[in-house]
């Protein structure tokens, strides 16, 4: 039998993952590949805790191993915990301080962490911040609002339900969607400037309903205190 460079245990509210301090990343990542790909249907389709433990790891590290679980499995990681011998307490503790934003009924919101792919989509009655991209073919559907920290390619539609129509927005790091809609409103977009090589500058954008028409602009801290944000959904047919 193959000795792997790290130990898998399942509590209650999420995985210890133990790995050998000695396990080169490499060798680490391909086992971690194999194991969560072959093993997918057994994971499900879940929100866990992780808890790391056994080797020193850099953020850049911790967060290379949380993509590799989310890209090989149905899980979705909503906390890490990192090591301490009373690992169930502290996983079932984050656990359910990383649920609590989700239970507030009116300045409510939730956080989503990793890329959306094609054919995956993200349903919230909450506001949503996601901490990845949202790639080509992917859609997030929102009663609020909508940030995305990362680039945004995939279809969005945000202040579904809403009445007011200057009350929600949708911002992104990287601003390319291939469909827009927020309340009621479609964005129509338009042609795109041409530029010279190199001369052409990303910037964070935020796309807002301006009299009967979805305006986007380059993210300023003038135009974020301009935003108007509502506590209470006023649901409209």
């Amino acid at each position: 039998m193959k000795e792997h460079s790290f130990t898998l245990k399942s509590y209650r509210k999420g995985l210890a993952l133990h790995i050998k301090p000695e396990t080169e990343m490499e060798t680490l990542l391909e086992e971690l590949r194999e194991k969560f790909q072959s093993s997918r249907q057994f994971f499900g389709n879940t929100q866990v805790g992780l808890a790391i433990t056994g080797k020193e790891l850099t953020e850049e590290e911790e967060n290379t191993i949380l993509d590799v679980i989310e890209e090989n499995s149905d899980l979705q990681i909503v906390c890490l915990v990192g090591e301490n011998e009373k690992i169930q307490y502290l996983l079932d503790e984050a656990f359910e301080e990383s649920k609590q934003p989700e239970e507030e009924t009116d300045t409510d919101g939730q956080f989503y962490r990793g890329t959306l792919k094609k054919g995956q989509s993200l349903e919230t009655e909450h506001s949503v911040i996601i901490l990845g991209d949202v790639n080509p073919g992917a859609k997030i559907f929102s009663r609020k609002d909508v940030i995305v920290l990362g680039t945004l390619f995939g279809e969005v539609h945000a202040g579904i339900g809403s009445e007011d129509k200057n009350g929600h927005f949708v911002c992104a790091l990287e601003f390319s969607p291939e469909k827009l809609k927020i309340g009621s409103y479609k964005y129509i977009k338009k042609p795109e400037k041409r530029f010279l090589p190199g001369s052409y500058k990303k910037t964070p954008k935020i796309a807002s309903i301006q009299g009967e028409e979805i305006i986007i602009k380059p993210v300023t801290k003038e135009l974020l205190g301009q935003l108007t944000v509502t506590e209470d959904d006023h649901a409209g047919q």
